[in-house]
């Protein structure tokens, strides 16, 4: 799995965003609580530089194969490092304030937040804060894999 998501994340493997979409919606599959996927928006550039957003990829899956709803409702806003430099603690410091509100949130649902990698689960954290500060009742998150 570790070799699939290297070629998917950092090789251009577009093709098997199918595969791990279907990987998270058998993860989602009976959920009794009604909820919204939420992708975690790119760093500002990523998609200059490697012409696509993988998430994004995995959500467009997700709306058209299996129907799972997707509200692109966090914006992240420019600055900081990339994350892969940083240790823990500032991975932290580096995501705090990074993420806001960029439509409104669907009501009465569970927001979850989907991502290909988390490490420190910084960026999901920061993520989430913006989630609840724009009034989220519940936020939790995906990953296809916790390094």
């Amino acid at each position: 799995m570790v070799s699939l998501l290297s070629a998917y994340k950092s090789h251009g493997r577009r093709s098997l965003a199918g595969f791990f979409a279907a990987c998270l919606a058998t993860a989602l599959a009976g959920r009794l609580v009604p909820f919204c996927l939420v992708p975690v928006p790119p760093r500002p550039g990523k998609i200059h530089r490697s012409g696509w957003d993988q998430v994004e990829e995995l959500g467009r899956w997700l709306v058209r194969r299996y129907r799972l709803p997707v509200c692109r409702c966090l914006r992240r806003l420019k600055g900081g490092v990339q994350q892969k430099t940083l240790d823990a603690a500032a991975r932290r410091v580096n995501m705090a304030g990074r993420f806001v509100l960029a439509r409104k949130l669907p009501e009465g649902r569970e927001l979850i937040l989907i991502d290909d990698v988390s490490t420190t689960g910084a960026t999901l954290e920061a993520c989430a804060i913006a989630l609840r500060t724009a009034g989220a009742l519940q936020v939790s998150a995906i990953v296809l894999a916790a390094d």
